[in-house]
C-alpha cells in the first residue's frame, strides 16, 4: 500500500499492512510497523520507528536531526509508540548525543504545528495541543494535557494527569494532577477533571489536596515540605512523591 509518488528507501522496514500516501518520504533505517498510516507529504527520517496503528498527517516531519549546536552527526533515535496521532506540520526531532533518544509512548496525541525537541519523553496518553513548542529534554507525564500555543522550556517536567493552560510559558516543573494557569504560570489547584476521568478515588483526591495545601498554602518553605514528604514524616500520595524524587528543584510557584 505504497503510493507510486512516495519515495521509500529499500533499506527502510515497512510492514505490508502500512499505508504510505502520496509524496511521502521514508528514509533508510526507518521502521514502519503494521497498520501505520502516513498521509500526504509526511517525511520519516532514518533511525525513526513508528509503532503499530499510528497515523502521521499531512506535512509532518518526524525523526529529523536535533536542533542543537552540540550535535555532530552521531547516531540518535526517535521512537513513536502505538496508536499515536501526529497531526499536520508537526516536527519531532531525534535525540542528541551518542545513542540519544526521543520517546513518544502509546496513545499520544500531538496536534498541528507543534514541535517536540530532542531527548523529550512523552508518556502514555499525553495530549499536546496546537502550536505547542517543547524544548530539549522535556518530560510530559502520562495523561497530561498542554494547551495550545504554550512554550515549555528545556529540561522542564510536567507531571502526570496535569493541565497546563494555553499560551503559557512553562519554565518550571508542573507537579502531577495540578493545573498551571496565568502569566507567569502559577499553581492553580488540582486537575479534578483528569483525576475523576481516570477513576481516582475520593480518598486519594483528598490526600492530594492535603499534600498541595501543605506544599503551597502552609507558609512553610517548599523545600522543607518536600523533605518531609520524601522522608515519610508527612503522608504523601505516590504520584506526588515519585515526581518529587526526580524534579529539577524549580517547582511551579504558588498562584
Amino acid at each position: 500500500m505504497i503510493h507510486p509518488s512516495a519515495q521509500v528507501s529499500s533499506k527502510a522496514e515497512v510492514h505490508e499492512s502500512a499505508s504510505i500516501g502520496p509524496w511521502c518520504i521514508v528514509e533508510a533505517g526507518a521502521k514502519i510497523a503494521e497498520n501505520v498510516v502516513l498521509d500526504v507529504r509526511a517525511h520519516v527520517f532514518g533511525d525513526t520507528s513508528v509503532g503499530a496503528g499510528t497515523r502521521i498527517f499531512d506535512g509532518a516531519v518526524v525523526g529529523g536531526d536535533p536542533q542543537a549546536l552540540k550535535y555532530k552527526g552521531e547516531q540518535t533515535f526517535l521512537e513513536i509508540g502505538e496508536n499515536c496521532i501526529i497531526r499536520e506540520f508537526t516536527t519531532l526531532n531525534r535525540g542528541c548525543g551518542e545513542n540519544g533518544i526521543t520517546k513518544i509512548a502509546n496513545d499520544v496525541l500531538i496536534m498541528a504545528y507543534s514541535h517536540v525537541g530532542h531527548d523529550c519523553l512523552l508518556e502514555q496518553g499525553a495530549i499536546i495541543s496546537n502550536g505547542v513548542q517543547l524544548g530539549g529534554h522535556v518530560k510530559i507525564g502520562e495523561f497530561a494535557t498542554i494547551g495550545g500555543g504554550t512554550y515549555v522550556q528545556q529540561f522542564a517536567k510536567i507531571g502526570a494527569y496535569s493541565f497546563a493552560g494555553g499560551t503559557l510559558k512553562i519554565d518550571r516543573d508542573v507537579p502531577p494532577a495540578s493545573r498551571a494557569l496565568g502569566d507567569p504560570a502559577r499553581f492553580a489547584g488540582l486537575n479534578l477533571h483528569a483525576l475523576r476521568k481516570y477513576s481516582f478515588s475520593e480518598e486519594r483526591i483528598a490526600l492530594l489536596e492535603k499534600n498541595y495545601r501543605e506544599l503551597y498554602r502552609s507558609g512553610r518553605p517548599v523545600a522543607e515540605a518536600i523533605s518531609d514528604f520524601l522522608s515519610g514524616n508527612i503522608e504523601c500520595d505516590t504520584l506526588l512523591s515519585d515526581f518529587l524524587k526526580d524534579f529539577s528543584g524549580n517547582l511551579l510557584a504558588r498562584g
